[in-house]
């Protein structure tokens, strides 16, 4: 076989060195491989699977609600809300944020959570009694008191939840005597209907990011992944608990620049609400995509 010619072996040349490494073609072409993975910061206003700089709809709620304490996914496109005044739920739209109606259940007292378990809507109020509203789908509801001893605690609950089995109760203050300087979470079992010997959970605030006291102010169940979330309105963020009470994600609300966060709901799909009271303007009610990291 006859060697290349020059000519042949120049052109050759010219193409392989195109090809390699150190082409001089656009550096900003697309690559034909795969990228290497790298480890790098969210971008601003990220927190973890939310972007809470980035609301896929916000409404101002009306003066009635300017103290809105309580929120609730009713199932139906609404949302269930208490404020920490009057005995009345309030039924929002997650269309358009409108109150679709008001329906009183009891006297003015210091209502601090709502929530829908199975077809049960209980409210929670700041000494931890529970009330079990039935009728509440019309024009007025009638409570049931469950007294649930959580007011001797020196409690302030604040947070309703459930997992399917339970409500899960977050007192506002810290614990005494064994809970000393922790938080606490409470269980009520909807099957007994009775409140645990012990706390469900009982979180240390100082393995918890941030420099201020935890103070929960609402709680909801993530129907993904199944962790317990704390709304802490003081340090303005949602704190995701394991089963040990550990903290496994502290998720950044600064970016939505809340006044007082104060209400948490999650959405089947893991899309979260959350209310905010007012004070400065209106209270203020978001809703905040979940799109978790790709495995």
């Amino acid at each position: 076989m006859l060697p290349p010619s020059p000519l042949l072996a120049a052109c050759l040349g010219v193409a392989l060195a195109a090809c390699g490494p150190d082409a001089s073609a656009d550096p900003d072409a697309p690559s034909s491989d795969p990228p290497t993975p790298t480890a790098s910061a969210p971008p601003d206003g990220a927190a973890g699977p939310y972007r809470f700089d980035r609301p896929v709809v916000s409404f101002d709620l009306p003066d009635a609600l300017v103290e809105i304490s309580g929120l609730t996914d009713l199932g139906d496109g609404t949302l269930g809300a208490v404020q920490d005044e009057d005995g009345e739920l309030y039924v929002l739209s997650q269309e358009t944020g409108a109150v679709v109606r008001v329906v009183p259940f009891g006297p003015p007292g210091d209502y601090e959570g709502v929530e829908l378990a199975g077809d049960r809507l209980f409210v929670l109020r700041a000494d931890g009694a529970l009330l079990e509203l039935s009728g509440w789908q019309g024009s007025e509801a009638r409570p049931q008191v469950t007294e649930t001893g959580l007011g001797a605690k020196d409690c302030d609950a604040e947070g309703l939840g459930t997992d399917g089995a339970r409500l899960l109760i977050a007192c506002k203050k810290e614990g005494d005597d064994a809970y000393d300087n922790r938080n606490v979470v409470w269980a009520y079992d909807l099957g007994t209907g009775a409140l645990g010997a012990e706390p469900a959970f009982v979180v240390d605030p100082d393995a918890v990011e941030g420099d201020r006291k935890l103070r929960p102010s609402a709680l909801a169940v993530h129907p993904a992944t199944g962790a317990v979330v704390l709304l802490s309105s003081r340090r303005e963020s949602l704190v995701a608990l394991d089963a040990g009470g550990r903290a496994t994600d502290v998720w950044d609300l600064g970016p939505a620049a809340f006044e007082q966060p104060e209400g948490l709901a999650f959405l089947p799909n893991g899309d979260v609400w959350v209310s905010s009271e007012g004070g400065d303007g209106p209270a203020v009610l978001a809703r905040f995509a979940y799109a978790p990291a790709s495995p």
